[in-house]
């Protein structure tokens, strides 16, 4: 049996370089879009070359990868609803390393929940970069979908806003719905685009945590400007 030593995620994205020409310490190296490559980069590392793809997808969610639940006494799970960013702060690498913001569609989320609850799980977090800009554009009758999330007063983005397709209200909706004895929490929203629907629904549901992870930063208008954070 052949052994390799591989290494996946953004920072194999970020460092690929260093990994792959100077330090040359890894047979395999995988950026975070490419799992689906794992067969040919296994193929290619056992006929004795190192094997790389670190290109970032522009649609890649893997919404059709369901993770395996291992421990049979978990009693919560993390769901990821979309991937990358949009925001571009000036600080942040995630744009560079993570790709661009995509949205997992609805259904292929449903249908995972649905599974959690099943299994007797008590609690799911629904996972992004920026819940608050989930955007599921998968199918045609969506695109025309006059549905936007505004931003808040006294906010800006750097990115123009996107039109359309089935947005996080309606995907927290629908989550909620499963299960009612399903506890339900998300993170992290950006503050620029939390829609009052959202406020809304954790206010009716009981199943919805009154709970918010807002990351927020305070500071003088010029650091916040420097920043890129749009308030």
């Amino acid at each position: 049996h052949a052994y390799f030593v591989s290494l996946s995620g953004c920072m194999a994205e970020r460092l690929k370089e260093e990994i792959l020409k100077r330090e040359k310490m890894v047979d395999i190296l995988a950026g975070p879009d490419a799992y689906r490559d794992l067969p040919r980069l296994l193929a290619v590392a056992e006929s004795g070359q190192q094997a790389a793809n670190v290109l970032l997808s522009l649609d890649e969610t893997y919404a059709d990868v369901m993770p395996v639940q291992t421990n049979l006494n978990a009693t919560s799970a993390f769901v990821s609803i979309m991937r990358g960013c949009d925001n571009m702060c000036s600080y942040c690498i995630v744009p560079f390393t993570r790709g661009r913001e995509r949205s997992r569609p609805v259904a292929s989320i449903l249908e995972e929940v649905r599974k959690l609850s099943e299994q007797g799980l008590k609690e799911v977090t629904l996972l992004g970069q920026n819940v608050n800009s989930f955007r599921d554009n998968s199918e045609v009758h969506f695109n025309s979908a006059a549905v936007s999330t505004n931003l808040s007063r006294g906010f800006s983005a750097n990115y123009k806003i996107k039109q359309g397709g089935l947005r996080f209200a309606h995907l927290l909706d629908q989550v909620s719905r499963i299960d009612p004895e399903m506890r339900i929490r998300f993170t992290s929203p950006h503050p620029k685009d939390f829609p009052d629907e959202v406020l809304q629904l954790i206010h009716e549901r009981d199943n919805i945590c009154k709970q918010i992870h807002l990351p927020a930063q305070s500071g003088s208008s010029r650091v916040l400007d420097a920043m890129r954070r749009g308030f």
